[in-house]
């Protein structure tokens, strides 16, 4: 299925996949670049729109390309003293650093502007939770944590800012933060949902999840806020990304056709990740 309302989208999206292709689409559902990348996790893109920083989970490494060019800026893992394991996300933060979501040894790892070794790293114990994934948000940091389920909020450089125990969450995924308060996050269930709390007293402020029908979601690995207020989902186990109208809970835009995986225009293969992409960038 190709996008039904273009306004529902402001900028376009890039897309990483589990098969191992980033794709760019149009708010018309138009593939506008597509990429191939071994072992892609997860991708975001830098401030400027014009490079992707590419998590590959299993070789234990972040690969920062240039859009452009496709010349490799860094490499993170396996050399100049940074060994990774099972690396989930990685964002730049707001003074250009690379901040890691080092998964498999529970830590964050914090790299700067045009360094290879960490400034520092915050290995997380005491039952605070282990990082499952780091997002950037207006000069903060996002971390989604495991056991117990949780998130995070943090400055730039690590220091804490806010924390939230969640209860009744079996798989939150990839939290981001909107507004002043607010937090919104997937949990990765089947059925899924997608659930906004209150960043200071993690009362729930919204929720989505239907038990069943078209509007029901499968494994669903990321939500964030659009500017307007409406919510972006992945919904991987559907293979679609979709938008959802905050008021009447309906699904305003999608692209992939629910529960088809297939590599060719209008379709998605098990979506991980899903951004806007900044003006100038692809």
């Amino acid at each position: 299925m190709i996008a039904r309302d273009t306004s529902a989208l402001p900028l376009n999206l890039l897309i990483a996949q589990s098969v191992g292709t980033l794709v760019s689409i149009s708010p018309r559902g138009q593939v506008v670049w597509r990429e191939r990348q071994h072992d892609a996790g997860a991708v975001f893109v830098s401030r400027t729109g014009r490079t992707e920083i590419v998590t590959e989970p299993r070789a234990g490494i972040v690969v920062l390309r240039r859009i452009d060019s496709g010349d490799v800026a860094a490499v993170y893992g396996h050399s100049r003293g940074l060994s990774l394991k099972d690396p989930r996300t990685a964002v730049e933060n707001s003074v250009g650093g690379v901040v890691i979501a080092d998964t498999g040894d529970c830590r964050l790892v914090f790299v700067p502007q045009h360094s290879h070794r960490p400034s520092h790293v915050d290995h997380w114990t005491g039952g605070r939770g282990c990082p499952q994934s780091v997002l950037s948000a207006d000069r903060a940091l996002v971390v989604t944590l495991a056991r117990p389920a949780g998130i995070a909020v943090l400055a730039s450089g690590g220091a804490s800012l806010a924390y939230v125990l969640l209860h009744g969450i079996a798989a939150p995924s990839d939290a981001n933060a909107f507004g002043s308060d607010g937090l919104v996050f997937a949990d990765r269930t089947q059925p899924g949902r997608v659930v906004e709390v209150n960043r200071r007293s993690g009362a729930v402020i919204w929720a989505y999840g239907p038990q069943s029908g078209p509007g029901a979601l499968d494994e669903p690995t990321l939500a964030s806020v659009l500017p307007d207020g409406d919510v972006l989902v992945v919904d991987a186990g559907n293979d679609r990304v979709i938008v959802i109208d905050r008021r009447t809970k309906r699904i305003v835009w999608q692209y992939g056709h629910s529960g088809v995986a297939a590599s060719r225009p209008g379709y998605l293969d098990r979506p991980i990740t899903a951004t806007l992409v900044p003006l100038g960038g692809i």
